[in-house]
């Protein structure tokens, strides 16, 4: 499976929206309403205050070279920090998690961060969201310690220096090594 990312534009709005409704199982858990048809035009708008529209961009997780959107990252670049990029949203349809392709895709994020000079990035995870947690400690975050509001829940903060291998990265390279020197 080839796992591919794109940025989105304007023109991808319809494809975005699209997935949207197929992901607003965990929309409506985040934003505690029902999702808007508005969706896909408030992704692409909304930014942190202090934030320029250069600095907020969303990426488009493609699989196997088809043209259906089947995820999307939400990135902000040096809000939190010079070299710190935020993670402001993951959603995958329905059919595409427990496959891997969550794990691919953000393999491939975090590849470009590093291409692009980043050294570490932050994300939020809803108190909640017990598969969120257990994927993003699997990718190698860490809990902060700091916790935040949002709407009437709490969100979690998690971080990853990156160019640091994960434990599972490191646990798969042990095995490698043992399959090697066992043969």
């Amino acid at each position: 499976m080839k796992v591919e990312l794109r940025v989105l534009k304007k023109e991808d709005i319809h494809i975005l929206q699209a997935l949207l409704v197929r992901c607003s199982d965990y929309l409506i858990f985040q934003d505690e309403e029902p999702l808007k048809s508005t969706a896909a035009d408030d992704l692409f708008g909304s930014r942190p205050e202090g934030v320029e529209v250069k600095d907020k961009f969303l990426l488009g997780i493609f699989v196997d070279g088809q043209e259906e959107l089947v995820g999307v990252f939400e990135l902000v670049q040096g809000f939190a920090g010079p070299k710190t990029l935020s993670l402001a949203l993951m959603v995958l349809e329905i059919f595409s998690r427990g496959q891997g392709i969550g794990s691919k895709a953000y393999e491939a994020l975090e590849e470009w961060a590093i291409g692009h000079h980043f050294n570490k990035v932050r994300l939020g995870v809803l108190f909640g969201n017990v598969k969120g947690l257990k994927f993003w400690k699997c990718m190698g975050y860490s809990e902060t310690g700091e916790v935040k509001p949002h709407l009437s829940n709490k969100f979690m903060v998690l971080e990853k220096t990156l160019g640091v291998p994960s434990e599972l990265a490191l646990g798969k390279q042990t095995l490698l090594q043992r399959s090697v020197n066992i043969g």
